[in-house]
């Protein structure tokens, strides 16, 4: 990505797919892990912009419907950030009044994993009297061809979690439900769900898409993370 050459390395090692784009909706940069995971997939690519000017770049799908569902929501929070830029007397708004997030699933045919996309507008904080800096757009891509994983015994050392329970948790990067989980570990359903209470009692979660946000936020500092492997 664009920026200080140590800052784009450490941005290049990180295992989460980050794309930064500017109000217009073409891309400014992309680190590794988003670049590995459009090289996987036929469908999806970082190319040449089709309309003028040329030299920029786009994230572009092959699907119509998926490319306009994409192009839709970079306008709508490259729109959220420029009002806040026409004029240098106006304050520029603190993130947390930035509203526009948009997240989408990017589908593919034959049977592709999908890959999520989350893109929240970025409105830079800018001195008195300075040039008014750039909107642009974050979008952190989430590839379902990936499976996450954590450290061997991280969950104990940070929540005081027994194995069983560490495993229960884990399970749920890889599946959805309860009677998933059970068959995944092999054990009984009523089993996984004390477990999972015991979970959501220590880790301070209350739901699962909680539980699933804090183990994939934990997954992408665990040196044993998994790499994805090729969609079929």
């Amino acid at each position: 990505m664009a920026g200080d050459p140590l800052l784009a390395l450490a941005v290049d090692t990180l295992k989460q797919g980050l794309i930064l784009f500017d109000a217009t909706g073409h891309v400014i940069g992309a680190n590794a892990a988003a670049r590995r995971s459009v090289e996987l997939r036929e469908e999806i690519e970082l190319a040449a912009s089709a309309e003028p000017p040329h030299d920029r770049i786009r994230l572009q799908i092959r699907r119509s419907a998926v490319q306009l569902k994409l192009e839709r929501a970079l306008r709508a929070c490259g729109a959220s950030a420029l009002p806040s830029l026409q004029h240098p007397t106006v304050r520029l708004p603190q993130p947390r009044e930035v509203r526009a997030v948009q997240a989408l699933v990017l589908t593919f045919e034959h049977g592709q994993p999908g890959l999520i996309l989350q893109l929240s507008p970025i409105v830079p904080q800018t001195l008195p009297n300075a040039p008014l800096p750039q909107a642009s757009v974050l979008g952190v891509l989430i590839d379902r061809c990936t499976s996450p994983a954590l450290e061997p015994m991280m969950l104990r050392d940070l929540f005081g979690l027994t194995d069983a329970e560490s495993r229960v948790a884990e399970a749920y990067l890889r599946v959805d439900t309860v009677k998933e989980v059970a068959a995944l570990l092999g054990v009984s359903a009523n089993t996984i769900k004390t477990h999972l209470a015991a979970v959501y009692l220590k880790t301070g979660c209350t739901r699962q898409a909680q539980l699933v946000r804090l183990l994939m936020a934990l997954s992408e500092v665990s040196d044993e993370a998994g790499t994805a492997s090729p969609p079929r």
